[in-house]
């Protein structure tokens, strides 16, 4: 009899389905996408999922060891294969068995991703979810606003995408600081003009490059990535250093996710591409430079044989991005640093925010934040503006981090900040609308606007800017000096803020006159008002002596912080 009993409850659970938990869940849809119905169950999609990383826990002490000035371990960077076995993939096992009992079959495996397609209708009940169709502008995505996943799959699961993240609106082909200028001829910039338009030379004496000459050959190179099938052009790349009297360079591109690159001018999404491709060599020639084309996945799911350093300006405010695909992300950049690889991020052009509301359905004015710019293992780079001297951009986005806390390499310089540079009656209303216990951003700053940089696009002239400039002329000058200490015999700078905020703090010029602004219903970017933003009188950040949430620790002097980085 018992055993018979025994058998019959095991025949039970084997029908029943497996007990599920919310993986991830939005409290209301991302300002600015709007639902426009519900996709067909015969509608095919295709997903990735993220498989959990293992040990993330020593992940920062690991990077404090092998980043920190002084330590014996400083700068005996990582590769893959310690990487692999410090901090392992779960297994696939029981993911695999997961979707095979749901009847999918076109399942492929690369790195930590598990991707498979489906139809809507499968998908729904696999997740128990529904998928529907959201617009942003000219922008339309399927996406949900909650999944589940069997209770036993919880540790082997980081994630599921697209599902929750549904990102900003595509960029247009130009950037959106780009004016269109009359062809010029070739030539080298004066000091004089650069108080109209910044060019390679406005950058050699802005930034105290000198004469300095790197080796091609010494192992350093700089890498890009590009999102949605941005394409840098080969074209516009030569033309601007003819214009500038560079002499030739080429990239090299790698195609990630499905990535295309397409050196059509007629349908090429370049602006941001070509910015990047042309600041960096404009400051780092004739040091190797790479491209990294992804396809429509989002950034958690690129798979990167990365360079020594890649700068982005591809960014979400922070609201808006769900709290595992940060910390994934943000997970993955770190373990990047392990491996010897600066990771640059633009810090974005909106200020202090532009939509400045909650996204978790209370809708209360809040300061937004960037990500990834606000995550701890990245570099994050503001803005400054004007030429000789140079000051904060008011555009320029910084601030705290409403998921990470403040990273132990930043402490006394936030500290200073707070305590210092800011009133009482300031930081308690100010208290309301960002999380100062949280990680400060911007690290480091770079010219962004007034006056614009010179640049090539589709064959002609314009003017364009922003702190998607910023960051590939900061990756630029860390080539450089990656290059040096190559050259010397020294390992790669790798996860570079635990460094920045102690030694080479005295190699940055502080920009201490200038502010950001935001919060005020305006898009900075766009200057239009924003529907339903959060208004939040005075809202702003003062640059200041020291670090500060506009830009930073300030400027790079090239000079100085080579001798810095080779006497380490």
């Amino acid at each position: 009899m018992l055993s018979s009993t025994l058998y019959a409850g095991w025949l039970l659970s084997l029908a029943a389905p497996a007990l599920c938990v919310v993986q991830e869940k939005l409290s209301a849809v991302p300002s600015g996408w709007t639902l426009i119905e519900d996709a067909s169950e015969s509608d095919t999609i295709t997903l990735s999922i993220a498989l959990a990383r293992q040990n993330l826990d020593q992940l920062e002490s690991k990077l404090t060891t092998l980043a920190t000035p002084g330590n014996p371990e400083y700068g005996k960077w990582l590769d893959q294969s310690d990487i692999e076995s410090l901090f392992p993939t779960a297994s696939d096992d029981a993911v695999l068995q997961w979707l095979k009992a749901a009847g999918i079959t076109q399942v492929s495996r690369q790195g930590s991703l598990v991707n498979f397609a489906t139809t809507v209708g499968t998908a729904n009940k696999l997740f128990d979810t529904k998928f529907s169709y959201y617009r942003n502008g000219a922008s339309q995505k399927l996406r949900t606003t909650q999944y589940s996943i069997p209770d036993h799959l919880t540790e082997s699961i980081d994630l599921i995408a697209p599902t929750v993240f549904f990102g900003k609106e595509q960029n247009s082909a130009l950037s959106s600081h780009a004016v269109k200028l009359p062809a010029l001829p070739r030539r080298a910039a004066t000091n004089s003009s650069c108080a109209n338009l910044i060019t390679p030379d406005c950058l050699v004496e802005m930034y105290n490059l000198g004469d300095y000459k790197p080796d091609a050959s010494s192992g350093s190179r700089v890498g890009f990535g590009s999102f949605l099938n941005e394409s840098a052009n080969y074209a516009d790349l030569a033309a601007y250093e003819q214009l500038f009297n560079i002499p030739p360079q080429n990239f090299s591109v790698e195609l990630i996710n499905r990535g295309v690159n397409d050196q059509n001018w007629a349908t090429a999404s370049l602006g941001e591409a070509n910015l990047d491709v042309e600041l960096i060599v404009a400051v780092s020639h004739p040091l190797p430079v790479v491209e990294f084309i992804t396809g429509a996945l989002p950034p958690v799911l690129r798979v990167l044989a990365l360079q020594t350093q890649l700068p982005s300006s591809s960014g979400d405010f922070q609201l808006t991005v769900p709290e595992y695909y940060a910390r994934r992300v943000c997970n993955l950049i770190g373990l990047m640093g392990l491996r010897g690889i600066t990771v640059l991020e633009s810090s974005g052009d909106t200020g202090i925010g532009s939509a400045c509301m909650s996204n978790d359905g209370t809708n209360k004015p809040q300061f937004t934040p960037t990500f990834p710019g606000t995550c701890p293992f990245i570099t994050a780079v503001g803005g400054t503006q004007s030429y000789a001297p140079e000051v904060a951009w008011d555009g320029s986005s910084g601030g705290f981090s409403n998921y990470f806390s403040r990273p132990w390499y930043q402490s006394f310089a936030v500290d200073n900040y707070l305590n210092n540079h800011i009133t009482k009656d300031t930081k308690k209303y100010y208290s309301q609308y960002t999380n100062f216990k949280g990680r400060g951003f911007p690290d480091v700053s770079a010219h962004s606007l007034t006056p614009y940089y010179e640049v090539v696009l589709t064959g002609k002239h314009y003017k364009s800017g922003g702190t998607s400039a910023a960051s590939p002329v900061f990756a630029g000058i860390v080539g450089l000096l990656n290059d040096a200490r190559l050259r010397a015999g020294k390992s790669t700078l790798g996860f570079l803020n635990p460094l920045l905020y102690s030694i080479l703090a005295e190699g940055f010029t502080d920009i201490t006159a200038g502010s950001s602004i935001g919060c005020n219903g305006i898009n900075p970017q766009t200057g239009k008002p924003v529907p339903g933003g959060g208004i939040i009188p005075y809202a702003h950040w003062n640059a200041t002596a020291g670090w500060d949430p506009v830009t930073g620790l300030g400027v790079p002097d090239f000079m100085k912080l080579k001798e810095l980085v080779l006497s380490l």
